[in-house]
Formats: C-alpha cells, sequence, structure tokens
C-alpha cells in the first residue's frame, strides 16, 4: 500500500476462494492481495496465483516499491487467487516476543496455502527485536502466501538511526527499555546507548544493519480482500480508505473503540490492545463490533501484564482464533464454583487512578477516579504512583469456577487466590487451595 500509479493484474480462470451466505444471500469471494507494484510490462497468469506464488510475486515487488513515505497512499496491485479453501491467520502486535510467536504458529498448524497476515507492531517491549525482525525477513523469502504490513512502531526503526533528536531517543528509552536500538548497538559492540556515544554509534548501525532498518521502512501498509481489510490502526471515517493518511492508518489511537468503517468490508486491526477496551471483559481474546464491521485482534503482548499473542483464523466465512501466553500451566485439584460474584472492574486505558472506596481482607471496593465506575480490585494489583492509589497491572475481581483436573494457565498468586486463564481466554481467581 503506496503512493503510485495505478496497475491491475488479474488473473483468468479465477475460481471463489470461499462462498457463506449472509442475509439469506450467497456471496463468493475471492482473495485480492494489495502487495506491491508490477513493473508495467509484468503479466501475471493462473500460475502466478497458485500456492507460494503470492509470496514470490510480493517479494519480486517490495525490493524496489515500498519507497514512498506519502500521507496519500493508494494501491497499486491486486492479486486474484484462484484457489478454493484459503484460511487466512492474521498476527498483530508481537512486540518482539519471538518465542511466544512460535509458540503460536505451531498451534495455527500453518498450511501452505494459508494466507499469513501479520498487521504490525513487531519491535521493543519484548526481548527479541532484532530476531524478530530476522525471523520475518526470512519467512518472508522461504514461506509463499505471507504478507506483513507496516505498524507505527516501525516507523522507530528511521527514528533512531536519521530522524530523531538524541535528546528526544534517549528519554524515550527508558519507557521502551527493551527496544531495537539497544539490539542492534549490543550485537555492533556497544555496551550501552547514551547521550555520550548515540551519534557516533549512528553511522555504524545503520551500514551494518541496513537490510533490517530497510525491512521495516519499507514494509506496505495494508491489505485488502474481497470481505476485509487489513490495517494496523485504522481507516479514515469516510471516502475511499486507501487514500486514508498514514497516519490514520498506523497510529489512530481510538479507532477500535468508536471509529467508523464507511467500507462494506470487516476492517482488522491490531495497535489497541482489547484488554482497553470494557466490551473485552476479562479477556485479552479478538474483540469483534459486528455492527461497525471492527475486529480488534491486539492481545497486549509486551504492553499488559497479563497478555498473549492471538491469531485469528478465517474461512469459509467462519472466524475463530489461537492465542499464545507463556504462562506456566497448571491443573486444578478441585471443582469450584464462587457462590458470589465480585462487583466487576477494570481499567480503561489510560484511567487507571482509584479511589478506595472499602478496604477488604482480598479485594477492596474502589472507585476509578473522575468516574462513577465501583467494583472490586485485588488488594496486591493495587499501588500508589506518586502518592496515588492505582492499578498496577491490567487486573480483573472477577471469580471462576473450575473443574478438577482442568489445565489453567497460572498468571498470579496473591493472598488466598490465585489468577489463572482459562482455554477460553477469561481470567479470573480461584482459590489457591484448588491448584
Amino acid at each position: 500500500l503506496f503512493k503510485a500509479d495505478q496497475h491491475e493484474v488479474i488473473a483468468d480462470g479465477e475460481r471463489p476462494l470461499h462462498q457463506h451466505t449472509v442475509g439469506g444471500e450467497k456471496r463468493q469471494h475471492f482473495l485480492v492481495g494489495h502487495v506491491g507494484q508490477l513493473r508495467r510490462d509484468a503479466v501475471c497468469t493462473v500460475d502466478d496465483c497458485r500456492i507460494g506464488s503470492f509470496g514470490s510475486v510480493y517479494r519480486t515487488c517490495r525490493s524496489k516499491l515500498y519507497k514512498t513515505h506519502s500521507k496519500e497512499i493508494n494501491m497499486s496491485l491486486f492479486l486474484s487467487s484462484s484457489e478454493v479453501g484459503r484460511r487466512i491467520v492474521a498476527i498483530s502486535d508481537i512486540h518482539a516476543s519471538l518465542d511466544l510467536l512460535l509458540k503460536l504458529l505451531e498451534r495455527v498448524k500453518l498450511d501452505d496455502r494459508d494466507l499469513l497476515v501479520f498487521d504490525g507492531d513487531y519491535i521493543n517491549r519484548g526481548p527479541e527485536s532484532l530476531e524478530t525482525v530476522r525471523f520475518l525477513m526470512r519467512l518472508i523469502k522461504e514461506r509463499g502466501n505471507t504478507v506483513i504490513l507496516k505498524g507505527n512502531i516501525e516507523r522507530l526503526g528511521e527514528w533512531y538511526l536519521r530522524r530523531g533528536r538524541i535528546e528526544d531517543i534517549i528519554p524515550h528509552l527508558s519507557d521502551h527499555k527493551k527496544n531495537l536500538l539497544l539490539d542492534w548497538a549490543n550485537e555492533a559492540g556497544f555496551d550501552h546507548v547514551g547521550y555520550d556515544n548515540l551519534e557516533l554509534m549512528r553511522p555504524i548501525l545503520a551500514k551494518r544493519f541496513a537490510a533490517e532498518a530497510e525491512f521495516i521502512r519499507d514494509l506496505p501498509f495494508g491489505l485488502e480482500t474481497e470481505s476485509f481489510i487489513f490495517v494496523h490502526a485504522g481507516i479514515a471515517p469516510e471516502g475511499d480508505w486507501k487514500e486514508s493518511s498514514e497516519q490514520t492508518i498506523l497510529k489512530n489511537d481510538g479507532y477500535l473503540a468508536s471509529g467508523k468503517n464507511p467500507t462494506d468490508k470487516t476492517v482488522i486491526v491490531g495497535h489497541m490492545p482489547v484488554w482497553n477496551l470494557p466490551e473485552s471483559g476479562s479477556s485479552n481474546c479478538p474483540l469483534f463490533y459486528p455492527d461497525r464491521r471492527i475486529i480488534g485482534i491486539d492481545g497486549g503482548t509486551g504492553v499488559k501484564s497479563f497478555s498473549q499473542l492471538n491469531a485469528l483464523l478465517i474461512e469459509d466465512g467462519h472466524i475463530t482464533w489461537e492465542f499464545a501466553d507463556d504462562a506456566p500451566t497448571v491443573r486444578a485439584r478441585a471443582d469450584w464454583s464462587p457462590s458470589v460474584q465480585n462487583e466487576f472492574l477494570k481499567f480503561s486505558w489510560p484511567n487507571y487512578f482509584l479511589e478506595i472506596v472499602e478496604r477488604g481482607e482480598e479485594f477492596s471496593r474502589c472507585r476509578i477516579c473522575g468516574s462513577d465506575r465501583v467494583g472490586m480490585v485485588k488488594n496486591e494489583h493495587i499501588t500508589l504512583e506518586n502518592g496515588k492509589p492505582c492499578f498496577s497491572a491490567n487486573s480483573t475481581p472477577l471469580l471462576l469456577e473450575c473443574t478438577a483436573g482442568e489445565e489453567l494457565y497460572l498468571l498470579d498468586r496473591c493472598g488466598g487466590y490465585c489468577m489463572v486463564k482459562k482455554a477460553s481466554g477469561d481470567m479470573g481467581w480461584i482459590p489457591k487451595d484448588c491448584i
């Protein structure tokens, strides 16, 4: 996705990707991938759309053509698939958690025919920024049917090396303590990044890591199929979505909560952790807004204390998901069901300061400052910031039932309770004696 002359290539003999029924009407859908611009004399045949060729065409195009940083951007290539039954696997906001990504890819059991879409934000926050970038670079060379889109965080690569002011970058590193710049510096033999050496190291890093920097800089911004639009953060509220500004596509903080979708397709975004939306309840699983035709898939990896990496699975008109979590698993020792449920309360970013209304032995009744929202918070998940009580984690007061032998993710141990996650993705508390 970028600003360039239009060049449309559609294969002959195309067959429907899949069929599903909407409002009683059977619809056929073709995979239409917006990937790059072919040369004007390029020819796309039916064979170009067979297994593996999607990625091959993508690789042919990307080295020359993803060079624009225009705020006005348009699609330039339409690939039409002739395959029936293709599954789409969408993953977003990996945030340098390569081990978690590998675990998730194993869980979804990728087939060569699957269209694998990465929806942005691959670096920073997690422990393996550089290795995650290199993995994605290898993946797109070795595997067909793979599309890697740009997220707002990928803009930091160029900012670290060239565009950013040192007086801005160094304070930024105190927030992004794990980051691509530090990975680059460590591999190049620097023991730290600071005011005293960043100016010196920048040309060294730019030369040594030119391939990785160019890869994340030149990633495309969007992918469109007959039924779905994949972008990192959102699209413009009106007009042709392909004319949305770069900022709207890459860093549209309010889109999942209240953004408009002017298209007749479903927009799939990452960027905003679903936990930040009240509708997500006590889960980091993909969040659906059917009335606006928007799906959020950011499970908070690298950002939230309790998170997961999601994969949205689209096949034959049906949508499901898988997730991966690096928390240890345990089994419940006994059946348990709460006799009374806690009054539900969680923070919705950026409102996380609390007024403690009534202190309890395990959970305290609190009010989110500046609102009338009142509920219970686990005592150990309340901390002080500048002397004011606030959430210390993306906590939930929900009490869960469990069944003897049930496998659970163990997230935390506090007082007489353990915070766990069920296979469904729901998080909450059970008595510690149940584990």
